[in-house]
Formats: structure tokens, C-alpha cells, sequence
């Protein structure tokens, strides 16, 4: 009777291990809402940036901003548009939007970048095209 009860014990432990210790197999995910890849917005025009951010377990933070699609990705600090922040859950809505200024080149992308809570990565950009 006390070997059928250490084994039970032995049985119902390794059980606990192996399902308390799930590891987070999945990259975050992004989904763009608005605005449509490629979309063509005339300069002095607002674009609204919604997206989805998720993960299966958990998320960390997020950064968005507008880069050059001609100098393969430096930040257009003429947008004016850079947001990051911290988060958490397994889902999170983004929302904001930027000006296109006059000057804005003719093409650039909208670039995503989503942290889980293990430190997985995901990046997304977005292309998108301004003219008058």
C-alpha cells in the first residue's frame, strides 16, 4: 500500500511539472486594420493606423513609426509619428494616425514592432505612398 501511494504521489507530480511549465511557443502577431497596404494618401492628408497586436501568452510592448523605404528603414522625423509603449495581455488595439507632411517622399512604410513577454519579436512594415 505505501509503494501504490509514493508512486501516486510520484505520478501526480510529474503531471503538475509538465503542465506548469508551457512555454510560449507562438510569436506575437500583428494585424493591420487601416489603413490598406499600399494605400496612396495625398500629402497634408491624416492616415489612421489601427492594428491588432496578440500572443498566445503574453505581450511586452510595441513600437510603431513611419521609416524610409529608400534608405532601408531610418525613422522620417518629418511625420512626426513615433509611438511605443508597454503592454500586456494577449491582446492589445492600437490606434492613432499622423499628418503626411508636404514633403513627404512618395513612398515609405509604416513599421510594426511587437514584444512578447518571453522577448519574441515580430515586425511587420507597411507600404504605403503619399503624392499630391
Amino acid at each position: 500500500m505505501k509503494t501504490k501511494s509514493i508512486f501516486a504521489i510520484a505520478i501526480l507530480a510529474l503531471a503538475a511539472t509538465f503542465t506548469s511549465c508551457k512555454k510560449d511557443k507562438e510569436n506575437p502577431t500583428i494585424t493591420v486594420e487601416t489603413p490598406a497596404e499600399h494605400a496612396d494618401t495625398k500629402w497634408g492628408e491624416t492616415v489612421h493606423v489601427n492594428a491588432t497586436f496578440s500572443d498566445d501568452r503574453d505581450l511586452a510592448s510595441y513600437h510603431v513609426t513611419v521609416v524610409d523605404a529608400a534608405t532601408n528603414g531610418e525613422h522620417i522625423h518629418s511625420f512626426g509619428f513615433m509611438e511605443h509603449g508597454d503592454i500586456s495581455g494577449t491582446s492589445y488595439d492600437f490606434h492613432s494616425h499622423f499628418d503626411v507632411p508636404t514633403d513627404a517622399p512618395e513612398m515609405a512604410w509604416i513599421s510594426f514592432e511587437v514584444t512578447d513577454a518571453e522577448g519574441k519579436v515580430t515586425e511587420l512594415t507597411w507600404m504605403q505612398h503619399f503624392s499630391e
